[in-house]
């Protein structure tokens, strides 16, 4: 189990970056689709959960060029190395093992009880680094795939994910002003993609609901019966609020769209001052929000 320090240290990079006016979860990435996510340089393996948020910051407050990240033997068995002064960043990871009980079954054998233990590394930049043999992926991450169309992407998710006849909720261009998920109808509600000066605010505006909708009875039951986020201001609220914008950039991300979100100094200071206040928040949500983009993205055939 974390201690409230360790829970400190993996998300103070996230309210240093709200203290400079960076939102983490606003298009940190300077990366085309298939590598906006932080991931291994060595192993391609992506990070999940607040681990994204955490390295996404780091990387703006940065200024990195990719979202590859290595551990400092990584890098030397890459044949490279990291240069002196540079900073790690920390991230986590949750292990499995079996745990010795010292009882035996009835076919004599010792019962092992699994447990999940919670781990910390440090990872470094691949720009932190020189003379890094890397992967091809890597090397051919700056090519555009020309035929590759985000928001077509962007349509089949949404496409997959809603519908009753996909057990999805309802999805509804309405026309009307305002964007919201019913939890008792379950129904989205958005304003027709003409409405929005830019087509990305549209999409964005979607995976926003997308992920509020994940929250219902017959999915994640996050949402409390049918009654939604709680009433606007409360603790419940804010905590689905934070859930669904971190969704919506893990969604963004995936399609490779920009993740169009308010950083006036009001928004900034709201998030700032709850994650200030509880170092769990960005944990708790960034698990939930991981676990709602990959239930939207099975229904598209993704993760």
């Amino acid at each position: 189990m974390a201690t409230q320090k360790q829970y400190e240290a993996i998300t103070k990079v996230i309210i240093e970056a709200l203290k400079r006016g960076v939102v983490p979860w606003q298009k940190p990435w300077n990366a085309p689709k298939g590598n906006a996510l932080p991931h291994n340089a060595a192993t391609g393996h992506r990070y999940k959960g607040l681990n994204v948020f955490n390295l996404w910051a780091v990387g703006a407050l940065g200024g990195y060029s990719t979202q590859a990240w290595v551990t400092y033997k990584q890098a030397t068995q890459l044949g490279g190395y990291v240069r002196k002064g540079e900073s790690a960043t920390l991230v986590q990871f949750w292990k499995f093992e079996k745990k010795r009980t010292g009882e035996i079954d009835e076919d004599g054998e010792e019962i092992l009880k699994p447990r999940f233990l919670l781990k910390f590394f440090n990872v470094f930049n691949v720009d932190q680094c020189e003379g890094l043999k890397l992967p091809k992926r890597e090397l051919v991450s700056a090519e555009v795939d020309e035929d590759y169309d985000a928001v077509e992407a962007a349509e089949h998710i949404i496409e997959s994910y809603t519908g009753r006849e996909h057990s999805g909720p309802a999805f509804t261009t309405n026309g009307g002003d305002r964007a919201f998920y019913s939890p008792d109808k379950d129904s989205i509600h958005v304003p027709k993609a003409s409405q929005y000066e830019v087509t990305d605010e549209y999409y964005s505006t979607v995976f926003h609901e997308l992920v509020h909708s994940t929250g219902h009875k017959s999915r994640l039951k996050r949402l409390d019966n049918d009654a939604g986020p709680s009433h606007f201001g409360s603790e419940k609220y804010s905590k689905e609020e934070l859930v669904a914008e971190f969704g919506n950039a893990f969604l963004s991300a995936e399609v490779g769209i920009d993740n169009t979100v308010d950083n006036s100094a009001s928004y900034i200071g709201h998030w700032l001052k709850a994650i200030q206040g509880d170092y769990t928040l960005a944990l708790f949500a960034a698990g939930k929000a991981q676990k709602a983009a990959d239930h939207v993205l099975s229904k598209a055939g993704g993760e």
